[in-house]
């Protein structure tokens, strides 16, 4: 009997310069939408780290100074096409 469970595979490549490029332009984008609402916003996970090989993909924190304020910061970020997923 054949197995059911799909295989995944996980694309690494070679650290990218771009990718800080990436967040940078991310993150503009969130400043000019978040406004005030953020106390910063953070380039996180394996692409964040220099010369490190790692998943394409641009991890990014928004750092809220209270959790009053995240219905708000969702609303905004929905706008721009991000969906919230919890934590």
């Amino acid at each position: 009997m054949a197995d059911p469970t799909p295989i995944k595979t996980v694309e690494v490549d070679d650290y990218d310069p771009k990718w800080a490029d990436e967040f940078e332009s991310y993150a503009g984008q969130l400043h000019t939408t978040l406004g005030d609402l953020v106390m910063s916003i953070e380039h996180v996970g394996s692409t964040s780290v220099v010369g490190l090989a790692a998943k394409p993909l641009v991890d990014i924190d928004v750092v809220i100074s209270s959790r009053i304020l995240l219905e708000k910061v969702i609303e905004r970020l929905a706008a721009l096409g991000y969906v919230h997923e919890g934590n």
